[in-house]
C-alpha cells in the first residue's frame, strides 16, 4: 500500500514540474493590450521559452527570455530567431532580446514597480548597458 500511494505521489510530481506553459510578464506604459498580446502570444508560442519578460516604452521592446534546460546549448540561436520574430511583430519598434538572467531580473523588477516616462527610460537604459558588459 506504501509503495502504490509512494509511485502516485512521484508521478502527480512529475506531471506538475513538466507545465508546457512559460511563464510570462509585461509591461506597457500605455497598456496597448494588442501589443503586450502579441508578445505573450509569441513568447508561450515557443517550445524552448520557459519564462519571458517584456517592456513596452517610447517604440522600445525589451524582452528577456529563459530559456529551457534541454535547449541551453543552443541559447544564442533561440535568442536571435526569437529577435527576428519580434521584430517581425513590430516592425516601427525598436527591439532588445536577451536570455541573460541578470537582465531578466531587472525587467522583473521594472514590471513589479511599473514607473513612468523618465524612471523608466533610465532603467532601460541601464538594462541595455548591463547586457554590454562581459561576465
Amino acid at each position: 500500500m506504501r509503495k502504490k500511494l509512494w509511485v502516485i505521489s512521484c508521478v502527480i510530481l512529475l506531471l506538475a514540474g513538466c507545465s508546457d506553459k512559460p511563464q510570462v510578464s509585461t509591461y506597457h506604459v500605455k497598456d496597448n493590450k494588442e501589443e503586450v498580446a502579441k508578445l505573450e502570444k509569441a513568447i508561450s508560442d515557443n517550445q524552448k521559452i520557459s519564462e519571458g519578460s517584456g517592456v513596452f516604452f517610447d517604440h522600445q521592446v525589451v524582452v528577456s527570455l529563459q530559456v529551457k534546460p534541454m535547449s541551453k546549448f543552443q541559447k544564442r540561436k533561440i535568442t536571435k530567431s526569437f529577435e527576428k520574430e519580434v521584430k517581425s511583430l513590430f516592425p516601427k519598434h525598436d527591439v532588445f532580446v536577451s536570455s541573460d538572467l541578470k537582465i531578466t531580473w531587472e525587467l522583473d523588477k521594472i514590471i513589479e514597480k511599473k514607473p513612468k516616462n523618465e524612471k523608466l527610460k533610465k532603467e532601460l537604459d541601464k538594462i541595455q548597458a548591463l547586457a554590454k558588459e562581459e561576465t
